[in-house]
């Protein structure tokens, strides 16, 4: 069972211990990503998350912070999404003071040096590159642009050439003076230590903390009232889709309606998508969904590579499976095996110290507190037939589609041809 404790700075630690492990697990969630963002910092949150493990005065490079913990065997890493950056560390358990001291120096201590920062903003510009030169990333980005249209959420997490080469030392350091405080970070640690002894590292190492108000992001709504589509030519052998659809909230009561209604659409290899139009049409190779969560809205959202040739075929398939479940033909049997699957995920999941302490960190970041497997099983089990139609038929609507597509075609003539296809759902 997880302890929660708050420090009168206002940081939260949650731990769990976890006996029968022979590793630990440390997460820091701090609530600093893309849509807190300016325009012209785009890419800052980013861009420190990298800067993070350039050096501090006790361990002065990349090679230093990576050597103490790859020495022991262990991982040390970091990510940026549009809400968050995180950096976790997984050791064996009686590293953990090593680990825990290498992870908060880099967040109290890191030098954000002029040097590095030059560097750095050179290795990210072929980053930005690099997802360009990658269709699959590509269409995911450009959709983005479309759904979220002059909002921060529409903005790539790296930022772009203008915004990157703009940012400076002082803006770094006023953007982490706003945004890494206490009040806005949970740390999270799970394995076979002990409680005590983690509580009293963490207060050691960042009692000192001073909180401080934390600016707001401008909330997203859906507003959309017409179908949309972006098309970016590329010489590519596959024509790849992404469709978005505007949907609820993270801590709407819905969302576990919503996790199964994914499930059932285009999860794994017995989803309705991949059953359709790879197994049966072989229309494509890769055909998934997957849900962009966020704390007052999400995005419902299908990728398919196929030829180019079997476009037009591979969008009406698609939407008339879209259409299906609107239309009352889930079955009693199908859901059991959804939720049987959804279980059985997170469960597998949450075997691993690494996989624990995430879960553990983000629902206490997001939620306000961890949520158990327990409860969570539970609100899976509530769901029923009529909750999947009822959000199918709420979300799935043709005047809330958004298209994108990469791949060899003329974006004026092909956009009027798709659209009229969109309007079937």
């Amino acid at each position: 069972m997880y302890k929660v404790i708050k420090l009168e700075n206002g940081l939260r630690i949650v731990v769990e211990k976890m006996p029968y492990m022979k590793s630990v697990a440390i997460v820091l969630v701090i609530g600093a990503g893309s849509r807190y963002e300016e325009e012209k910092h785009q890419g800052i949150s980013h861009l420190i998350e990298h800067m993070l493990f350039k050096g501090t005065n006790q361990r002065k490079n990349t090679l230093e912070i990576s050597q103490v913990i790859e020495g022991i065997g262990g991982e040390i890493n970091a990510y940026t999404s549009k809400e968050t950056t995180q950096l976790y560390v997984k050791v064996p358990q009686e590293q953990f003071k090593v680990a825990f001291d290498v992870l908060a120096d880099i967040v109290l201590n890191s030098l954000m040096r002029r040097e590095d920062l030059y560097k750095e903003k050179k290795i990210i510009l072929e980053e930005i590159k690099k997802y360009q030169d990658i269709p699959e990333e590509l269409v995911e980005i450009l959709l983005d642009q479309i759904i979220w249209k002059n909002h921060p959420l529409g903005k790539s997490i790296l930022g772009d050439e203008k915004s990157i080469r703009n940012i400076q030392r002082e803006d770094l350091l006023s953007y982490i003076d706003e945004f890494y405080r206490p009040n806005n970070l949970v740390i999270s640690v799970t394995g076979n230590i002990k409680v005590a002894e983690v509580i009293l590292q963490i207060k050691k190492c960042f009692k000192r903390m001073k909180e401080g108000e934390i600016k707001k992001y401008i909330p997203a709504y859906d507003n959309q009232n017409i179908s949309l589509i972006g098309i970016r030519f590329k010489k590519t052998n596959q024509t790849h889709l992404s469709f978005g659809f505007p949907g609820i909230s993270r801590l709407s009561p819905d969302k576990y309606s919503m996790d199964l209604l994914d499930i059932i659409l285009g999860s794994g290899l017995s989803s309705r998508l991949f059953q359709e139009i790879r197994v049966k049409k072989s229309l494509a190779y890769d055909i998934h969904s997957f849900i962009q969560y966020f704390n007052d809205i999400s995005s419902f959202n299908i990728y398919v590579g196929t030829d180019s040739s079997k476009t037009k075929e591979a969008i009406h398939t698609t939407l008339e499976e879209l259409r299906k479940i609107k239309e009352d033909n889930l079955k009693e049997e199908e859901l059991r095996k959804a939720k049987e699957m959804y279980k059985g995920a997170l469960s597998l999941n949450l075997e691993n110290t690494l996989s624990r302490a995430f879960w553990l960190g983000n629902k206490m970041f997001l939620y306000g507190r961890p949520l158990t497997f327990d409860e969570v099983r539970g609100r899976i089990e509530e769901v029923k037939v009529e909750d999947i139609q009822r959000l199918a038929q709420n979300i799935f609507i043709k005047n809330k589609i958004n298209l994108s597509i990469v791949g060899p075609f003329k974006e004026k003539r092909d956009k009027e041809e798709y659209n009229s296809l969109l309007q079937q759902l």
